[in-house]
């Protein structure tokens, strides 16, 4: 198994780089400007999130807000941020289905009492706080049994 991969990019550049490298690795190699804007990345055609090994050759873009498809990306982000927002704030809130739409986002959350008005307020100020801590925020991946075990033993496996 080779060591390094080549990365190609639009402008039909292309860049050796050891295997593993995320997008995000290979955007600050461009440009510190491009690595702040990046949101997301498309490997070989396929939307990835930045912190994602590449494992083989590729074609590679970085996604921008420039680029309407990072708004899908940006939303499933945001469900996530809300999730983290919620837990935060109401403990004892089980996570339910939160993805992108082609509006916005939602989620479902399962709590004995239902939210206040003022409960939303304080969810968008906490959400706001957490961007602020400029938090690192990556996929984690796991094997399926170490996953489900997680999420039994934190109480969201039902």
């Amino acid at each position: 198994m080779a060591e390094s991969i080549t990365i190609k990019l639009p402008d039909g550049s292309a860049k050796q780089v050891p295997r593993g490298t995320t997008a995000l690795k290979v955007a600050e190699a461009i440009s510190p400007r491009l690595a702040q804007a990046a949101l997301a990345a498309r490997s070989n055609g396929d939307l990835i999130d930045l912190t994602r090994p590449l494992e083989k050759d590729t074609d590679l873009r970085i996604l921008t807000d420039k680029d309407p498809e990072a708004l899908q990306v940006f939303r499933h982000s945001s469900a996530h941020l809300l999730a983290a927002a919620v837990l935060e704030l109401f403990p004892e809130t089980k996570l339910g289905h939160g993805p992108a739409t082609d509006s916005g986002f939602f989620y479902d959350f399962y709590r004995p009492t239902p939210f206040t008005p003022e409960d939303l307020e304080k969810i968008e100020k906490k959400m706001q706080e957490l961007v602020e801590r400029d938090l690192p925020y990556a996929r984690e991946f796991l094997p399926r049994g170490e996953g489900l075990e997680r999420f039994k033993s934190e109480g969201d496996f039902m």
